[in-house]
């Protein structure tokens, strides 16, 4: 997602919230009486890596693994008006690939860890739009005649819908889509997750 973009859809998306009237801002239904909470969103799901990796000498192409797990915790204020705020950290496994040197066998692996201001907003009805801007701490592994690890910061940012079900009134279960983007490194995820959305207190 090119900056740009994100930016547009930041822009619409306080341009929505200062517009449209407000609507519920529990977990779990967007049509009930307006109230202020804290909500957290808690899962994992699936993700696949959509960019090319660039595998060295002595990498082996055909052992690149772009397909893996991810994981969310999202903390977030529902206010009594539609444009929502919180924070967002994670886990996710960019990519991993088999090295090989004679007969010494390794593996190099790429995981990120995000720490985002992320906004949300309801579109209709148990759907909602999330996008996130901040760091993503990248951490790289080679298992290789030992253990090196190394760490670099990065910008990133990253942009979600999901759907929500009402299990009772504070609490549901969501779908969501998102997409995960260390732009900085041009390294990114799409995936879906399922998540459980817990309204911890109201005011």
């Amino acid at each position: 997602m090119s900056k740009p973009f994100f930016g547009l859809i930041i822009a619409v998306m306080l341009l929505a919230a200062t517009l449209l009237p407000a609507q519920e801002t529990i977990a779990v239904d967007s049509t009930a009486r307006p109230r202020r909470a804290f909500v957290v969103h808690v899962g994992g799901g699936y993700a696949h890596y959509t960019r090319g990796v660039k595998v060295r000498a002595i990498g082996l192409a055909g052992s690149i693994v772009r397909s893996t797990v991810a994981a969310t915790f999202r903390f977030m204020w529902y206010p009594s008006y539609r444009l929502r705020f919180g924070i967002e950290t994670g886990y996710t496994n960019f990519y991993s690939y088999s090295v090989k040197n004679g007969n010494v066998a390794g593996r190099v692996s790429l995981n990120a860890i995000p720490i985002l201001f992320v906004w949300s907003m309801p579109l209709v009805k148990r759907v909602n739009v999330y996008a996130g801007i901040g760091t993503y701490i990248l951490n790289t592994n080679l298992e290789y005649q030992g253990n090196v690890k190394s760490r670099d910061y990065v910008l990133g940012s990253n942009f979600a819908i999901s759907y929500t079900v009402p299990l009772n009134k504070n609490l549901g279960l969501a779908a969501e889509a998102k997409y995960m983007n260390a732009f900085e490194t041009r390294d990114a995820t799409l995936g879906i997750q399922v998540q459980a959305v817990w309204r911890i207190a109201k005011l």
